[in-house]
C-alpha cells in the first residue's frame, strides 16, 4: 500500500467517523460534507441569530432565541426553551403531537385590535377601532370614536372603549359584552319626547311631564322651595 492510498483511507477514515460524531450529537446534525447545522428548530447559532450551514471546525455552539419561526409549521419560538406558540391567527391542531397549525377565525391578534376573519391571513377590526394601512398591509389599529355599528346596534364613543346602545336599547351584559336588547319604556335619547315602544323599532310619545333641569327634577323643585322660603321671609319683614 503506498502513500497515497494511506492518505486517501485515512482522510476517509476522518470523513466517515466525523459524520458519525456529528449524527449522534443532540445540538448538531450533517447538512452536508463537513456541514452542520442545529439540529432542532428554534435554536441558531450562539455567534449568529440564524442556522445556516456552516463548517464543522467553525464556532457550533448553539442557543435558543424568541420569535424564531419554525421552518414548516405557522408557529414561533417563547422564551421558555422549547416552547412554541402558534402564530397570530393560528392554532395547534393537536400539540400534545405535533405543532401542527391551522388558521383559526374569531382570534383576537396579540399586538393589534383585530380578530381574525374566516379568510386566512384576513384580519377584521374589533368593534370601535380602524386599521392604519401602509400599503395593502395594516400596520396600526386606532380607536374611531362616534361610528354607528348597525349591525351590532352600537355607537362607539369619544372614550377609548367605550360604546352606547343605539336609542331603544339597552346593555344585556354591561361592561362584559356589546349584546343589546330592545327595551319598551326606554327614554330615545335623540328625542326624549318619544318612549320605546313594545315592538322593536317602534316609539310612542312620551306622555310623562317634562323635567325642568336635573336628571329627576329635584334641582327644580329645590329651586321653587327656595324661592317661596325668600318670599315668606320678606313678607314677614313688612
Amino acid at each position: 500500500m503506498n502513500n497515497s492510498t494511506k492518505i486517501l483511507l485515512g482522510l476517509l477514515v476522518i470523513v466517515v467517523g466525523w459524520h458519525i460524531v456529528m449524527a449522534m450529537s443532540a445540538k448538531v446534525s450533517v447538512s452536508g460534507p463537513f456541514l452542520v447545522k442545529p439540529a432542532e428548530a428554534g435554536y441558531v447559532w450562539s455567534d449568529a441569530e440564524n442556522a445556516e450551514s456552516r463548517f464543522f471546525w467553525q464556532n457550533i455552539g448553539v442557543k435558543w432565541v424568541t420569535g424564531v419561526a419554525h421552518p414548516e409549521f405557522k408557529a414561533e419560538t417563547t422564551q421558555a426553551v422549547g416552547s412554541w406558540q402558534a402564530m397570530p391567527g393560528y392554532a395547534f391542531v393537536d400539540k400534545r403531537k405535533s405543532l401542527e397549525t391551522v388558521w383559526k377565525s374569531g382570534l383576537l391578534h396579540p399586538a393589534f385590535m383585530a380578530w381574525s376573519d374566516d379568510m386566512e391571513g384576513k384580519w377584521i377590526p374589533v368593534t370601535g377601532y380602524r386599521f392604519i394601512y401602509d400599503g395593502d398591509t395594516f400596520v396600526e389599529s386606532v380607536w374611531d370614536p362616534n361610528k354607528r355599528y348597525d349591525d351590532l346596534k352600537v355607537i362607539s364613543l369619544a372614550q377609548k372603549d367605550q360604546y352606547k346602545p343605539f336609542p331603544g336599547y339597552t346593555f344585556i351584559e354591561p361592561g362584559q359584552s356589546l349584546k343589546v336588547i330592545w327595551t319598551p319604556g326606554t327614554i330615545n335619547t335623540d328625542n326624549t319626547r318619544l318612549i320605546a315602544g313594545a315592538k322593536e323599532g317602534s316609539w310612542v310619545v312620551n306622555s310623562q311631564p317634562r323635567q325642568r333641569s336635573g336628571s329627576d327634577g329635584s334641582s327644580w323643585v329645590a329651586r321653587r322651595i327656595g324661592e317661596r322660603l325668600i318670599d315668606r321671609a320678606i313678607w314677614r319683614a313688612f
